[in-house]
């Protein structure tokens, strides 16, 4: 084989292997996570135009179980603060930013929007320490129980974890 054809082959494998390897580093890991939270300060005002509509600020904290894929999010906590327009007929329609941390306090930031019946939407903005550059975007539903004080979220998406 000449020296050409071999140079030639060898751009071309090379160029195979950066293939495989770009698109294994943007595939994202699909993962299933629960959120169980707690409202550590609610400020409720009241509109007036109709019985239990309200414009609501809220923060809460919580705790992170990961329900299918790897460990993606599994003991976590989370932090959100939370705002939004509250009516008895048709929900709650709001937006909020939650911060994630694991045990190593590396975080990750997320923005999500909620509108009544859902899915709720949430993307990965911005992270710290091992989650710096991290992207992903995904979906969420939310469950109150009795106690309106405390409730959970579904949430499931896509993470691009940086190497």
């Amino acid at each position: 084989m000449s020296m050409s054809k071999i140079v030639a082959m060898m751009a071309l494998i090379a160029f195979a292997m950066s293939i495989v390897l770009v698109g294994d580093a943007l595939a994202g890991e699909k993962f299933k996570c629960r959120t169980v939270w707690v409202t550590t300060k609610v400020e409720r005002i009241n509109v007036d135009d109709e019985k239990g509509h309200a414009i609501v600020l809220g923060e809460a904290k919580g705790i992170i179980s990961n329900m299918q894929g790897k460990t993606f999010g599994e003991g976590w906590l989370g932090w959100t603060v939370y705002y939004g327009d509250s009516r008895p007929k048709t929900g709650f329609t709001g937006y909020g930013y939650l911060t994630l941390t694991n045990k190593d306090g590396d975080k990750i930031y997320m923005k999500y929007e909620s509108k009544p019946p859902g899915p709720d939407e949430w993307t990965f903005f911005k992270g710290t320490g091992k989650f710096e550059g991290v992207q992903g975007k995904g979906t969420s539903s939310t469950v109150f129980t009795v106690d309106r004080t405390m409730w959970y979220v579904n949430w499931e998406g896509e993470v691009e974890l940086p190497r």
